[in-house]
This record gives structure tokens, sequence and C-alpha cells, in this order.
């Protein structure tokens, strides 16, 4: 029989864990959107989450995506949602390729992963050229260097036979004023053979906060691939 602190320790470690969210409809496949550990989906039924959802998707549907999902930090929606707090930081979305959503789905999902993966290194590489090949330097040039209203790739960060995952640093004025530097990782995947760009998003801290994020969006892409045997 485990002990009480063996207890406490495995429920701490199921409540870490991402977990079954909403159904999603990308072409014919119905996907099982997991939930990111600590977040909780915007409600389109409440008024700033809908003109939040709103925004979104005609945002990412001018670069020809389709938003399949939207979290954001339970406590900072509960807050943002109540007027104490003016912005949500740490937030994940689900998107699509609109123009993909009705095509079949790869013989070979490991090795569309490894092309795809190929393809948008050799693409960032256009764009970081000059910057250090090193992460944590990398991150930190681009933090010092990103512009106002400006978004600059970091390239792919990692990859494995699941995802590509790629970075991207981004920095606007908020509609409070606040100047705000925000990291996104973003995993390429396929879940029952649909192209899926899963979001993960957090403010910049320090050359540490893309680490953890890597080490987080593993983890929610593993639940994903779980949930969508």
């Amino acid at each position: 029989m485990p002990t009480r602190s063996a207890a406490v320790v495995l429920f701490a470690s199921l409540l870490s864990l991402p977990c079954h969210g909403k159904e999603a409809r990308v072409g014919e496949a119905a996907l099982s959107l997991t939930t990111p550990a600590g977040q909780c989906e915007l409600d389109p039924s409440k008024p700033g989450d809908a003109r939040m959802l709103e925004v979104t998707e005609r945002a990412v549907s001018g670069v020809g995506n389709q938003v399949l999902g939207f979290y954001a930090d339970c406590k900072q929606l509960t807050d943002w949602r109540t007027g104490k707090r003016p912005l949500l930081e740490d937030f994940a979305q689900y998107q699509t390729l609109a123009s993909a959503a009705s095509a079949p789905g790869p013989a070979a999902p490991e090795e569309a992963i490894k092309q795809l993966c190929s393809q948008q290194r050799e693409a960032s590489e256009k764009v970081v050229t000059g910057i250090a090949t090193d992460m944590k330097a990398r991150i930190e040039e681009a933090v010092r260097g990103v512009q106002l209203n400006q978004v600059r790739s970091l390239g792919v960060v990692a990859e494995d036979a699941n995802a590509c995952y790629a970075a991207l640093v981004q920095r606007f004025k908020a509609e409070t004023g606040k100047d705000v530097t925000i990291m996104a990782l973003f995993a390429t995947t396929f879940v029952q053979g649909k192209l899926v760009l899963y979001y993960l998003y957090s403010p910049y801290r320090t050359a540490q906060t893309m680490p953890a994020l890597l080490a987080k969006q593993k983890l929610n892409v593993a639940a994903l691939l779980a949930a969508n045997p």
C-alpha cells in the first residue's frame, strides 16, 4: 500500500498533466483537444472571451490558418474576466492550415514531420542569418533586437518523432499601454492525419523561458497524441 507522501506526489503529478478538452473537427476528422496543464478554455458565451476569439480568428485567418481551440492560464483568465487583470500573458492555441483541412494524411507521419522540420529549418536560417547559433545567445539577442510591433523568428529549437518545435519572439504595445515581449513556441504535428499547429505563449522573463516552454510543450504534444490514438 502506498504511503501518504507517495500518494500526495502521485496526486500532484496527475494535476500537472494536460486533461481532455473539447472535440474539434478538421475536415472529416474529429480531434480530441487536450487542455494544457493549468489552463482553461475561453468561453464564447462570455463577452470578453468572445471578443478575444473573434480578434484571434480574424488574425490567423489572414495567414490561412484556422483556430481550433484557445486556452489561457486559469487564474489569469478568471482575473481578466472580472477586470482584475488587464492582459492575458500565458496562453495556448490549437490551429490548423485551412487549405489542408480536407487533405489526406501522410502515410508516414514521422517522415512528414522530419520533412516539414527540414523545410522550417531552411526557411528560418534565411531569417536568422547572422544571429548567434547558441540558442541561449540567440534568444537574448533576439529579445534585445526585437522592435515594437515586430515578430522575430528563433527558428527550429527541437525536433522529435512527435513534432517539430519552432519559436518566435514578439513585442507589442497592449491596449493598456504596457510594452510586452512574449515568446511563442509552436509544435507542428499530425493528429489523426491532420496537420495541427500547437502554440504555447509566455512573457519573456529570462533566457530560461524558452527551455521551460519547450519542456511543457513536449508533454502537451504527448498528451494530445495519446488522446487521439
